[in-house]
């Protein structure tokens, strides 16, 4: 696909009408904790099943995003990845459930750049202890001021009342179904040049143009990273491939192989799963005329494609 003037103007009016509004109305909470085995679930698993039937919110664990960007990138490390944590959330939500939820407590909390998007929960039988725990990375969070709450107690037996007061503190609402979110302070504009922001403008790509291979997707992305000054696009694989890993991960995009001449080269569409995340995501805009807006976009690409 050649990135014409008309490409140009499509892409960017995806991009400032609609990914930016999406951003607006969305939460982006990175779950830390333990995870489930044959025999229990882990209270994260339960945290995560129930915080998705909240509208305005995404859940992510870290460690899927982390395993994509350390394939890519061999230079990465985990520790040092803290501060990419930091850029792609809203909060850094951690279930002190396992030892190495407790770790990486002590490590976000030890961080300036995360410790202020910390919110940690235990278990209620824990508030009195005198550990290292309590008295260290927990003590000092108490002490922080802050807008929200940042230290959770809880039943394991009553997940619910967990899961309701951590949607208070993200300033989520269950029952609302389109608008701006309510009760939250925060700044919820990610950035495309972040792997949350690639992950779901490639979604709307995909949405709006149907099929297109890694090239023409990374092409239309690189233009805007011009335009905007994003970053530097040596960094931009950096990014891009693991997006597109994570996007075949949560079964979202199907890949296609095709050789030409020479070549073998891929293209991707989105699934069912993948159409009915970007409905979903659409469905919550406030948009003046959007359905006029989104056929009008999907009619560009179609006179783009057939009659130039």
């Amino acid at each position: 696909m050649k990135i014409d003037s008309k490409q140009k103007d499509i892409v960017t009016k995806i991009y400032e009408e609609i990914f930016k509004k999406i951003n607006e109305n969305y939460v982006d909470v990175f779950l830390c904790g333990g995870a489930s085995n044959a025999k229990e679930q882990s209270d994260r698993d339960k945290v995560m099943a129930k915080l998705n039937t909240y509208r305005n919110i995404r859940i992510h664990y870290p460690e899927d995003l982390f395993m994509e960007m350390l394939k890519t990138d061999k230079t990465q490390d985990l520790m040092s990845l803290e501060s990419f944590l930091a850029d792609n959330s809203d909060y850094i939500c951690i279930i002190c459930e396992s030892a190495g939820s407790l770790v990486e407590l002590g490590a976000f909390t030890n961080n300036e750049k995360t410790v202020g998007k910390v919110i940690a929960a235990f278990d209620e039988r824990r508030k009195n202890d005198e550990s290292f725990i309590m008295m260290g990375p927990a003590a000092y969070l108490k002490k922080r001021k802050s807008q929200k709450k940042n230290i959770v107690y809880y039943s394991k037996k009553n997940i619910d009342m967990l899961v309701e007061e951590l949607s208070g503190i993200f300033g989520i609402n269950k029952l609302k179904r389109r608008g701006s979110l309510h009760n939250n302070p925060i700044n919820n504009t990610k950035p495309l040049n972040s792997l949350i922001g690639l992950y779901y403008f490639i979604l709307l790509i995909l949405f709006f143009y149907k099929q297109l291979t890694s090239e023409d997707i990374a092409n239309l992305i690189k233009y805007l990273y011009r335009k905007y000054r994003l970053e530097e696009e040596k960094n931009f694989d950096t990014l891009f491939q693991p997006s597109i890993k994570l996007l075949q991960k949560h079964k979202l995009l199907d890949k296609h192989l095709y050789k030409e001449e020479q070549s073998r080269l891929s293209s991707y569409t989105l699934t069912e799963k993948g159409y009915n995340t970007v409905n979903d995501l659409l469905d919550n805009l406030l948009i003046t005329n959007r359905t006029v807006l989104y056929d009008r976009i999907s009619f560009d690409i179609m006179l783009n494609k057939y009659y130039t």
